[in-house]
Formats: structure tokens, sequence, C-alpha cells
């Protein structure tokens, strides 16, 4: 009777073939879980920055708008003058964009409050969320199923 030591050829290639066809059928779920991270990701940058804003609009005693970019891609904060905050500038995640926001500039205002209130609707390959401020100035994240 004759002992084997160590794997065989045909054995090691069944082996890498099995996980190869395990590898290529995870390829498209990483995709996704990219795309979902992203949407999620740009989400709640909005949210944070509304968040920042009503915070510097109360402690500053200032009132501030939200300027989307008109590719839905970006936006930024600006005095109700025109001045730009520079260090408010944010791009979204690559494939993410802000496809619904009020038709007016969303502004804070001293105590907290908005007007107009509304949603941002945010949307890729994977799916929406919506970013919905209140006129009290609370700030909510919802994803469309």
């Amino acid at each position: 009777m004759r002992c084997a030591k160590g794997v065989g050829l045909i054995e090691l290639l069944v082996v890498l073939g099995l996980a190869g066809i395990a590898a290529g059928g995870a390829v498209p779920g990483i995709h996704r879980i990219q795309q979902e991270w992203a949407l999620w990701t740009g989400a709640h940058m909005v949210e944070s920055s509304l968040l920042w804003a009503r915070a510097h609009a109360i402690s500053a005693n200032d009132s501030l708008l939200l300027i989307v970019d008109p590719d839905g891609r970006g936006f930024y904060w600006q005095d109700p003058d025109g001045t730009r905050y520079d260090t408010s500038v944010r791009s979204l995640p690559t494939g993410v964009c802000i496809v619904q926001s009020p038709k007016r500039s969303l502004r804070f205002y001293q105590h907290g409050n908005t007007a107009p209130a509304g949603t941002f609707v945010l949307q890729n390959d994977a799916g929406t969320y919506r970013v919905i401020v209140s006129i009290l100035g609370r700030v909510r994240v919802v994803r469309d199923k």
C-alpha cells in the first residue's frame, strides 16, 4: 500500500478553479456594496453639513444659505450678502448626486429655523436617500426602499 504525500496536480487545479468561481461571484456584490456605501456617505455628508450650518447660524447670530451646484455633485454655504465659505465646499462621492432640492436655497436663521423647509434627494445606482429639513431646523435622513 502506497502512502501519498502532498497534493496532486488535479486536486490543486480543482481547488483553484472553485476559488476562482467563488471570487467571480463576489465581485458584483462588492461593487454594489461600494455604491451603497458612497450613497450613505453622501447623505450623511449633507446631513452633517446642515447640522453644522444650523449650529453656526445660532452661534454667530447670522443666517447661512446652502447653494447646491447646478450638476448636483457638490454644495457650499454662503452668507446672505453672497460671501462664500470656502471651507464649506463639499464634493459628493463619485456617482452620487443631488437630484432634487428646494427651489429656493435653504437658509438657516439665527434661531435655528429654516426657510424654505424641504428635502434633498441623493441618488446613485444603489438607490436613493432623502435628507429632510423641517421648518424648525430638524434634519433627518431616510433611505428610500
